[in-house]
């Protein structure tokens, strides 16, 4: 038996009188929004770029595609928790409506590419992963918010790494939270391990993320904010 199908089991009672109007399928709603914005946008690169901004799109798009085929999984895994008013998946990822107005030059101009300088991503994952394990979220959001803080300082760059340790910032902000209030509401299981397997998937994705940017650099130099605009701003 899944750990879906046991967190059903075990709560199936409580469901049943729940709310089921805060039901929503978040994490999937999420990303086919991602997907459909990139395909959007990914002509309209094109031929600024002269046809160079395809392999980011291409892989922004592989990303999200991959992303698409476990979020069904992660979103009726939050099904118990949300019908209970807890909203795990919900209030962990914001809305897509938040994405920059699109720009076709970024307004500072060229810069040289000298400037790109990645995070060394090994360490930064080494680091994040050894306070997963010890549950230390506070930590966890702390860390992230201290590496942000380092990116802005060249904020065309960098840009996909930068949302993913904001999303990481907030994920493990929330995730004691919401086992707080499953708790408190009475619940017999805790959304804790949906929460911490999120957030591994995100620690996981800073690979691919800074591929992503490697490959995006040269236009941003070039002033084609590609990426940096095609992401939420989650602080």
């Amino acid at each position: 038996m899944t750990v879906v199908m046991v967190t059903v089991a075990l709560t199936l009672p409580q469901i049943s009188q729940a709310g089921w109007g805060d039901v929503r399928a978040c994490l999937s709603e999420h990303v086919l929004e991602a997907i459909a914005l990139n395909k959007q946008r990914k002509p309209v690169y094109m031929q600024l770029s002269q046809g160079r901004s395809q392999s980011v799109s291409d892989a922004m798009l592989r990303m999200e595609n991959w992303l698409l085929l476990t979020t069904p999984f992660a979103d009726a895994w939050a099904v118990p928790f949300q019908a209970k008013g807890i909203p795990v998946l919900c209030e962990d990822f914001v809305s897509m409506l938040l994405v920059p107005a699109f720009k076709a030059q970024n307004p500072e101009g060229p810069d040289s590419l000298y400037n790109f300088q990645q995070p060394d991503i090994e360490i930064i994952k080494d680091r994040l992963l050894t306070l997963y394990k010890a549950k230390s979220y506070i930590d966890i959001a702390e860390y992230a918010d201290w590496l942000v803080q380092r990116l802005d300082q060249a904020p065309r760059y960098n840009c996909l790494v930068k949302h993913m340790l904001e999303s990481i910032h907030r994920i493990a902000t929330l995730t004691p939270v919401h086992a707080r209030n499953a708790q408190e509401s009475g619940m017999l299981i805790s959304p804790e391990p949906l929460s911490r397997a999120i957030l591994k998937s995100h620690i996981l994705l800073l690979d691919e993320s800074a591929k992503i940017d490697a490959l995006a650099a040269p236009l941003q130099a070039e002033g084609l904010p590609i990426v940096c605009q095609d992401v939420p701003s989650i602080r």
